[in-house]
């Protein structure tokens, strides 16, 4: 069972760890590595083989690597099978307090569609619990504090948070949104963490009136926080700065500061940095901590952005100007030149952003190359982003596709993402 003082603990070491120079952090780094690949190749089938041999040796893997070698990967003897049918069961009966063989088993779709396990012992679990409350209690742990957590799957990795002082409450993102919005107002959050879709749900009940809470911290998780969401959700909750967890089941990767800067979290992860221009890089990532399920050189999806100027905070972690989104949203357009022309996410948002006042809004690139964009708009805001396209297409020197619109929708059950690419990449 997990403990509250190992959870105590564990705040204590995470609240209180300080590196003052980036050799510190590098120092501290080499010795949790080199602990953390020995209990790997002694403990687990699928590293046996690298045992003495340094991160770099490693193979970097991915998902599908990771869900082909479930079984030798794991260092607990969970099959896959059987993990999966009891994720599975326990997503269908909304029941998230099981665990398999004293493991917490999870089961995460991202927003890569394919399915993912995740498993997480009862130390790691602790561990975990004691890093986010170091992060983000507003007071301290002491403090009585309420949290409301709105998730598309509730865990004991999540109930683990709960304490005399600190109450946690499961808001299921499956549920009636108004029900959700009625107990959200009798439980007077101090923290709202959630995917920016429904922050800004949220948000419109609050701008409202039909909602009066005054959390004192927003938490964004789950989804890429688009800057003009950010905006909104300062606006209608008087906040300087929503805060961000970037976090998937490979890890707690990265943590907003004080200052409102996200920071990789480089004292339980390393992270590796695949660049794909001077500033945008794919992480790659090995984790301090995790034993159960070992992550080690776990290549992402994502496209990061390093911010170049230091941040006021101080922090030695690496700063980040934002989670761009995945790289398979990349969208590829056929250049003048014959060649193929990657445009990132980034560069499709801003034609939407210098279009005019579009809050809503997905643009998907369709199978064929076709442009989508999905909009509650007048035709003099359709002309608008059909220029911007027009003026990116002649500054990156690509044929621009068809354009074409289309009602805003998005499926709940989905995580929100403003851009989209569906096609095919060669």
């Amino acid at each position: 069972m997990s403990s509250k003082l190992n959870v105590l603990k564990y705040y204590l070491i995470y609240r209180y760890r300080k590196f003052g120079t980036s050799d510190d952090l590098k120092k501290f780094r080499d010795r949790k590595l080199k602990k953390q690949l020995k209990f790997v190749s002694e403990n687990s089938e699928f590293y046996g083989s690298y045992k003495g041999k340094s991160l770099e040796d490693y193979p970097i893997i991915d998902k599908k690597i990771m869900m082909d070698n479930f079984n030798s990967i794991n260092t607990v003897g969970i099959d896959k099978e059987e993990a999966l049918e009891f994720a599975i069961g326990s997503e269908r009966t909304r029941d998230f307090n099981p665990v398999l063989n004293n493991i917490t088993v999870g089961l995460s779709s991202g927003t890569s569609h394919s399915r993912g396990i995740f498993l997480v012992e009862n130390t790691e679990q602790d561990k975990w619990a004691g890093y986010v409350l170091a992060k983000f209690l507003p007071k301290g742990i002491l403090s009585k504090c309420r949290i409301a957590f709105f998730m598309r799957a509730n865990s004991n990795l999540y109930e683990s948070v709960g304490s005399k002082n600190i109450t946690f409450e499961f808001f299921d993102i499956y549920g009636d949104i108004d029900k959700n919005i009625d107990k959200l107002q009798k439980f007077q959050p101090d923290i709202i963490a959630a995917q920016p879709s429904v922050l800004l749900i949220i948000a419109d009940k609050v701008k409202t009136g039909k909602l009066s809470i005054s959390p004192e911290k927003i938490i964004s998780i789950a989804e890429v926080l688009e800057k003009e969401d950010e905006m909104i959700l300062k606006k209608a909750f008087q906040k300087d700065i929503i805060h961000q967890v970037y976090q998937c089941t490979e890890g707690c990767l990265a943590t907003t500061c004080k200052c409102g800067t996200l920071h990789l979290n480089e004292d339980i992860v390393c992270i590796e940095k695949e660049y794909v221009d001077d500033k945008r890089f794919i992480p790659i990532v090995t984790d301090f901590e995790r034993t159960s399920q070992p992550i080690i050189r776990y290549r992402l999806n994502d496209v990061l952005v390093e911010k170049k100027t230091k941040c006021p905070c101080g922090s030695v972690f690496t700063a980040l100007e934002k989670i761009e989104g995945r790289e398979d949203d990349v969208f590829v357009f056929e250049g003048k030149d014959g060649k193929p022309v990657f445009v990132f996410p980034d560069f499709i948002r801003r034609c939407i952003l210098f279009s005019g006042n579009i809050t809503d809004y997905i643009i998907r690139q369709e199978k064929n190359g076709e442009i989508t964009v999905f909009a509650d708009i007048d035709p003099t805001l359709r002309n608008n982003v059909i220029i911007e396209f027009e003026k990116l297409s002649e500054e990156k020197n690509f044929i621009l596709s068809e354009i074409r619109f289309n009602n805003y929708y998005y499926d709940k059950k989905r995580k929100l993402k403003r851009v989209e690419c569906l096609k095919q990449k060669n």
